[in-house]
């Protein structure tokens, strides 16, 4: 409520309403009973393929040619060729509903912790993150720490506009060489199923962040650090 304006009315000769329980499971039904409706919409039916029915379908469920050019422009004029990190770090309402949900939540000095890590571990030379952070003070932690790109929010902030820059944001985090998601985010998980669906990347190069590692994790040994 309050998000999505109302939907216009839609002209229709008949409305008819089948309240039937798993209808959508039933193509014989269907075709019997419905053959002639042109057109039938489900409600509270969004789960019906299934995990692993949906998987092969992934790779063509895909954002309009705009979005991976401009993502490719982005990504090559910040970070300009070099391998970098990219970071999902959910906060606002998270603060509420994900409380009691272990590692959900990160602060600004474990998110640093996480991107440092990755960073030194895997030889990586920037960051992007994404981000609902609405809290300045941890903003300009996390950017005097990481130095971190961000694109800017489209147009005039419509609800057209937030959708188009997530849809970039996902489109770039996509593309990272590596990246770290929200736990229980569903922006994490599309992120996740872009890398491996549409950009080709491997599962493990991408993943979510859970205890926060130690801020020294170098072992010296022969004179030389091993990360």
């Amino acid at each position: 409520p309050g998000i999505f304006p109302p939907a216009p009315p839609l002209p229709a000769a008949r409305t008819s309403c089948a309240s039937q329980p798993g209808l959508q499971y039933q193509p014989a039904v269907l075709r019997k009973e419905h053959a002639a409706t042109p057109s039938i919409a489900f409600a509270e039916s969004v789960d019906q393929l299934g995990a692993q029915r949906v998987a092969p379908l992934r790779p063509y469920v895909r954002f309009v040619d705009r979005t991976y050019d401009e993502a490719a422009a982005f990504v090559r004029g910040a970070f300009a060729g070099k391998p970098f990190l990219a970071l999902h770090w959910r906060r606002t309402d998270f603060h509420a509903v994900r409380r009691s949900h272990e590692w959900a939540l990160q602060s600004a000095a474990d998110l640093i912790k996480h991107a440092r890590h990755a960073m030194r571990r895997h030889g990586l030379a920037g960051v992007y993150l994404a981000t609902d952070s609405d809290d300045p003070a941890e903003m300009a932690e996390v950017q005097r720490a990481l130095r971190f790109a961000r694109v800017r929010q489209k147009g005039g902030g419509s609800l057209r506009d937030r959708v188009e820059t997530a849809n970039l944001e996902i489109a770039i985090c996509a593309s990272a060489t590596r990246f770290l998601g929200t736990r229980t985010s569903s922006f994490t998980l599309t992120i996740l199923e872009e890398r491996r669906a549409v950009f080709g990347q491997s599962e493990e190069s991408g993943g979510e962040m859970g205890r926060p590692p130690e801020e020294e994790e170098a072992v010296v040994e022969g004179g030389k650090e091993e990360l």
